[in-house]
């Protein structure tokens, strides 16, 4: 009887530490998507809410000894994190002035009389407010952590991490709100605490504040929630207008002919629309990547269209063009819709096209909650026009619409068009304009027309490039909103730590865990990015990456659980190896493989360095006395590495496995010391009795 009891209360801790885990990255994912959808221009911060999780959960687990104490922080937390959000939401964030930097925002639903507050606090009192979530929760899971010898923690940990992503992924399939996130999330939670009847009450009127705050501020009308976006679509005269997250982002127009002589404006657009068509001598085969609501379809069907291609990445976009559209250019059996990335279907389709039209991708999110890449910036490089060159048909036509706020980032799509074509596009400039102000025409065998340059060409070493794919920044720097933000976060973060070791007997930093932490970060990052270039930019590809990482590290944890290996140096050299080889190695040579190949080749050459990484970890991981402390002092080292991904602005993505590199050096050199655990005893295979 006294053995099953005991069976019991180690299964019940077991569940006890998966759920913690779950609720941690449930919850960051959530806010991932909540905070830009509400909060304006929040959307090129992500990564934000990533280093809040990291810190929160990071000052919990030093603080683990008094979780009974910390949970309770939960509850002004939840309320005054979606107060803000409530907030801000009614206020128009101002954009940064910043001359090496655009960042998109049309808000044509703002009165002038509207509360501004400045990007910088907005930044930077989100990030307080959601690290401040983190801290319960990382407590929580420190205090059933330390029921269990290290690697078997670390192990429940990360299957319940990869339960969350799971269960978010499904969650967005469906397309689900936040209301319903959050309801699941604090559910789950208050269930998890019903041993505690006063906190799981706490918590009932907590979750319910912030179901009812997230219901509050939603648009109740004509609002759908896509992978990426918040959409809100209104009927305005002859249009409907799609905004995201707050903003402008298209409209789906009528281009019936009574329309287009009835309106002046419809009229303007239906003329910059089809002007370059007078370039186009064949539409046999076409192709429309960022097709969005339809109107690019639409037209090229009046213009005598055969065979259309039509990509959109998101979802909802195309359902929405596919409902509303006056015309319905979806319906029409000439029309083949494929939900995918541009980049993707450059490399997955066998036809060549006659005429390939990018329409206006003026993305206003980040390709994830990693990294500091658009959503659209892989579409807008050298690489990527050279791609869709190759797919043009002998006397072919690239036609690319774009919205190009500043000189400067027309004159790196015509540096592109350029380099990509051997020749300078043609160049149409509107003023006025309507949706786009830019047009360019690039032949794969022949110059197109008259050449009229854009205001400004920017110098080639400025051009983006699958290394370098930033098409809104000037040049390679890492713009000053970002510094300041980021060293706003660096002070945050000290506070937090500080704060979380008064009262304590202070403990040195683990340093080979901390800089274990700063490499992993950036090699997952650089792991998104590059499946991203070689599979594309959606949300599945990334909901599988995310996956397959946590996969490879949990098969890690096993591994050693079974070997018993201590010897963390050849692992040291393999990694440093693996990332010497995915530097040597361009990720776009392997778009030539089928796609078996670019898995199984691209996984390698992506997957080795996180395989030899996550055994090391697994390694000194099992040493350690003191797993909590070890954990934070890798979160907190991965907060660095965070900050760290912005100098890829500055030196190019591939740049990232070399900062990893030294990270790793100096985590290979901690192991050496005292500090960094050079003697480390045999790891435990089997459950403690508890």
């Amino acid at each position: 009887m006294l053995n099953h009891n005991k069976e019991i209360k180690i299964n019940t801790d077991a569940v006890r530490l998966v759920g913690y885990a779950f609720l941690i990255l449930f919850f960051e994912l959530a806010f991932i998507r909540y905070l830009p959808a509400y909060v304006r221009v929040f959307g090129f911060y992500l990564n934000f809410v990533l280093i809040a999780t990291f810190l929160g959960m990071g000052v919990g687990l030093l603080r683990a000894d008094i979780s009974h104490r910390l949970r309770w922080i939960a509850i002004p937390a939840t309320l005054l994190l979606f107060m803000a959000v409530h907030v801000f939401s009614n206020v128009l964030i101002n954009r940064p002035n910043d001359a090496d930097e655009f960042l998109w925002g049309v808000y044509f639903d703002i009165s002038p009389n509207v509360r501004r507050i400045g990007l910088l606090p907005t930044a930077v009192l989100l990030f307080s407010m959601a690290a401040l979530f983190f801290v319960p929760l990382g407590s929580l899971m420190g205090n059933a952590f330390r029921k269990f010898k290290p690697l078997h923690a670390y192990s429940l940990d990360i299957s319940g991490s990869l339960l969350g992503i799971l269960a978010f992924a499904l969650l967005s399939m469906f397309r689900t709100e936040p209301t319903t996130w959050f309801a699941i999330g604090f559910a789950i939670w208050i269930l998890m605490e019903l041993h505690d009847k006063e906190f799981a009450g706490g918590l009932v009127v907590v979750g319910a504040a912030a179901v009812f705050m997230g219901f509050f501020t939603a648009t109740a009308v004509g609002e759908y929630w896509s992978p990426y976006y918040r959409i809100n679509v209104t009927m305005v005269p002859d249009r409907y207008s799609i905004n995201v997250n707050g903003s402008f982002h298209q409209y789906a127009m009528d281009f019936d002919s009574a329309q287009v002589e009835a309106s002046a404006s419809t009229r303007l657009i239906f003329d910059h629309y089809t002007e370059p068509m007078d370039y186009v001598k064949n539409m046999d085969s076409v192709l429309v990547v960022g097709s969005g609501t339809g109107n690019d379809v639409a037209l090229l069907l009046q213009q005598g269209a055969k065979y259309i291609d039509a990509v959109e990445i998101d979802p909802i976009i195309l359902q929405i063009g596919q409902a509303v559209h006056f015309q319905a250019p979806y319906a029409d059996p000439r029309v083949h819709a494929h939900v995918d990335d541009a980049r993707a279907f450059f490399k997955k389709t066998p036809r060549r096209y006659d005429l390939i039209v990018i329409g206006t991708l003026d993305s206003q999110t980040l390709l994830s909650g990693m990294s500091s890449l658009r959503l659209d910036n892989y579409v807008y490089t050298v690489e990527s026009f050279q791609a869709a060159r190759a797919l043009l048909k002998p006397g072919g036509i690239l036609i690319t619409y774009h919205m190009s706020p500043l000189p400067y980032i027309a004159g790196k799509i015509y540096g592109i068009a350029e380099e990509a074509f051997g020749h300078p596009p043609t160049t149409i400039f509107h003023s006025p304009h309507r949706l786009f102000n830019y047009v360019f025409l690039a032949g794969r065998d022949s110059v197109i027309g008259p050449i009229t340059p854009p205001q400004e060409v920017v110098e080639a070493q400025s051009l983006p490039r699958d290394n370098w794919p930033y098409l809104y920044l000037r040049r390679h720097t890492v713009p000053k909103h970002y510094l300041a933000a980021l060293g706003a976060v660096l002070l945050v973060g000290l506070a937090f730590v500080g704060l979380a070791s008064s009262g304590t007997v202070r403990k040195r930093p683990d340093s080979s865990m901390f800089f274990m932490g700063v490499g992993f970060l950036l090699v997952e990052t650089k792991s998104v990015s590059e499946m991203a270039l070689l599979f594309g930019s959606t949300w599945t590809v990334n909901t599988l990456v995310f996956s397959s990482i946590l996969v490879v590290i949990l098969l890690a944890n096993l591994w050693i659980l079974r070997k018993n290996h201590q010897n963390v140096s050849p692992y040291f050299i393999g990694l440093l190896a693996s990332l010497a080889l995915a530097f040597a190695i361009p990720i776009r040579s392997l778009l030539w493989m089928g796609p078996i190949g670019q898995w199984l080749v691209g996984g390698i050459i992506v997957g080795l360095p996180i395989l030899f990484a996550a055994v090391i970890f697994a390694i000194l991981f099992s040493s350690r006395k003191d797993s909590t402390h070890a954990l934070a002092s890798n979160l907190l080292g991965a907060i660095v590495g965070g900050v760290l991904e912005y100098s890829s602005m500055l030196v190019g993505i591939k740049a990232l496995y070399l900062v990893a590199a030294a990270a790793y050096l100096l985590a290979w050199l901690s192991t050496r010391t005292k500090n960094g655990g050079v003697t480390m005893p045999a790891p435990q295979t089997s459950l403690p009795a508890n």
